[in-house]
C-alpha cells in the first residue's frame, strides 16, 4: 500500500474511533420481511418460498473457494427450466461436468456481482434475476464471495483485496463456458454493484480468456481506493465492447472519505448516468436501514430493476446529456437528436455524461413530458443485439439479452421544435437466432 493510502487509512481509523460507524443490521436471512427497497417505502421484495440461508450451501463468514477458484466460493446458476431460487445450480470452472450437466445453453449469459457486505443470493440479485428470466430465454449467474459481514472500515479494506482475485474467476467460469459451451464474449453482460462493478472490469482485463465481454453495467462503482486510479486497476471503458455506469452516491470529501459516500465521483464508461446529481437520492434518509448513504449507494440496483419495467418506446428513465448537474437543474440541457434511457435499455450508440430526476419513492421513474423517445432518422431498422458493436451500416447496437428492433421514424414535433420522433417498438425476444448478426 502507498504512503498515501496509508495516511488516509490511518486518518479515516481515527474518524471511526471518534464518530463511529452505525451498525449494519444482519443481512443474511432472506424471508418477505427484508426489504429491497428503503425502509419508507411498501414496496418489499417477497421470494418464492421463504427462502433463507439454509437454502444455499456455506455461510457469509465462511471464505473457503470452491475448487481451484482464488476466492469465489459458488456460481449460483439459473435458467428458466430452474427459475426458482432454490431450483439453483452450481457451477465450478474446475469441473467440466458441473456445466455439462447444468441447463446452461449458449445464448445471452448475464453474471451478477455483489458488492461490499453482500452475499450471492441478496434479494435484489433474486429480483433481477427473475425479471431478465421472464424477459427472455437467458443464463443468470450470481457470484458468491466473501465481502465482509460487518459494517467496519477494515473489514472494507480486506474486500477491496479480494476484487481482482473474484475478477480472476469469473474469468475461469467464463473460460470454462467458452471451452466447453463455445459461449462467446459477445454474449455475456456482466451487472456488478459497489465493488463488484470493479470485479466485472477485473473479470474482463483477465488474460485467462480470449473473449471480449459485449457489456458491463457498473452500478455505482465504489469509490474509496479506487479513486483517480489507472484504468488496469479499476473499471474502464476499455474493458468491454460498452460499458454503462450508474452513479447514485459518487462524492469525495478528504477528511470524511467513508462517511461521505461510498461511490466513485470520476465517469468510468461510455455512457455515465448521474441521476439527481449522483451524490445523494430523493427518499433516503439518515432513518433508512443502512443510513442515507447506504440508501443512495443501493438505489443503483434499485433502479436498474426498475428500468427492465419501461421500453424504448417510454420516457420513463429518459435522461439527457448534459455538462453538470447544476447546468441540468437550471433547464439548460435540451433533450438532444437521440434518445438515451438509464438501466436496462440504454441506447449504446450514444456515450456521454447524462442526468435525471427520479421520485422519492417507488416508482423511482418520472415520466419525461418534454421529450420524446426517439430521433430524427428516417425509417430504419435498429438490431438490438448482445455483443454487436457500437455502430454498424444497419444502426447496429448492443443491448444484453435482448433482440428487437425499433422502427424509427422521422416526425417532427408540433411546435417545430426539437423534431424528436416516437418509436414504434416491437420487442422480438429472440436471443438465440443468429441470423439477426450481421
Amino acid at each position: 500500500m502507498k504512503l498515501y493510502d496509508c495516511l488516509i487509512v490511518s486518518l479515516l481509523l481515527v474518524a471511526v474511533t471518534a464518530v463511529g460507524i452505525p451498525d449494519h443490521k444482519d443481512r443474511h436471512e432472506i424471508n418477505d420481511s427484508q426489504p429491497l427497497r428503503p425502509s419508507n417505502s411498501s414496496q418489499r421484495f417477497d421470494p418464492d418460498a421463504s427462502v433463507n440461508s439454509a437454502d444455499f450451501p456455506g455461510n457469509a463468514e465462511d471464505i473457503t473457494p470452491v475448487g481451484k477458484m482464488r476466492m469465489v466460493k459458488h456460481f449460483y446458476l439459473w435458467t428458466r427450466n430452474t427459475m426458482k431460487n432454490k431450483s439453483y445450480e452450481l457451477l465450478n470452472p474446475s469441473d467440466v461436468d458441473t456445466i455439462i450437466n447444468s441447463t446452461f445453453r449458449v445464448r445471452t449469459t448475464y453474471i451478477i456481482i455483489h458488492g461490499f457486505l453482500g452475499w450471492g443470493y441478496e434479494p435484489w440479485i433474486l429480483q433481477l434475476k427473475d425479471k431478465l428470466l421472464n424477459m427472455s430465454d437467458c443464463n443468470v449467474i450470481s457470484v458468491d464471495w466473501p465481502a465482509g459481514t460487518e459494517w467496519f472500515l477494515p473489514t472494507y479494506y480486506i474486500a477491496v483485496n479480494r476484487v481482482q482475485s473474484v475478477g480472476y474467476d469469473c474469468a475461469h467460469l467464463l473460460s470454462a463456458l467458452a471451452n466447453t459451451t463455445g459461449l462467446s464474449g459477445v454474449d455475456v453482460h456482466l451487472i456488478g454493484h459497489s465493488l463488484g462493478a470493479h470485479a466485472a472490469g477485473f473479470t474482463a482485463k483477465d488474460k485467462q480468456t480470449n473473449l471480449r465481454i459485449g457489456r458491463i453495467t457498473g452500478l455505482d462503482p465504489a469509490g474509496l481506493m479506487y479513486r483517480g486510479k489507472s484504468a488496469k486497476h479499476r473499471l474502464d471503458s476499455s474493458d468491454a465492447v460498452y460499458v454503462d455506469v450508474m452513479h447514485t452516491n459518487g462524492c469525495y470529501n478528504f477528511w470524511t472519505a467513508w462517511t461521505d459516500c461510498y461511490g466513485i465521483n470520476e465517469n468510468l464508461g461510455h455512457s455515465d448516468f448521474w441521476p439527481n446529481g449522483g451524490e445523494h437520492q430523493p427518499g433516503c434518509t439518515a432513518s433508512d436501514a443502512n443510513g442515507e448513504i447506504g440508501c443512495s449507494h443501493e438505489m443503483a440496483y434499485r433502479y436498474y430493476i426498475e428500468s427492465l419495467n419501461y421500453g424504448w418506446d417510454s420516457t420513463y428513465f429518459l435522461t439527457r446529456s448534459c455538462a453538470s448537474w447544476m447546468i441540468y437543474s437550471a433547464g439548460n440541457c435540451s433533450c438532444g437528436e437521440e434518445a438515451q434511457y438509464m438501466g436496462f435499455f440504454v441506447n449504446t450508440q450514444l456515450p456521454g455524461r447524462f442526468y435525471l430526476t427520479t421520485n422519492h419513492f417507488f416508482p423511482y421513474a418520472q415520466e419525461d413530458t418534454v421529450c420524446s423517445p426517439g430521433n430524427r432518422n428516417n425509417r430504419t431498422i435498429i438490431l438490438i443485439l448482445a455483443g454487436s458493436g457500437l455502430a454498424g451500416a444497419v444502426g447496429v447496437g448492443l443491448l444484453g439479452a435482448v433482440v428487437g428492433y425499433t422502427l424509427k421514424k422521422r416526425q417532427k414535433s408540433e411546435d417545430g421544435g426539437s423534431g424528436l420522433v416516437t418509436e414504434e417498438v416491437q420487442p422480438s425476444y429472440c436471443d438465440d437466432d443468429r441470423s439477426l448478426v450481421p
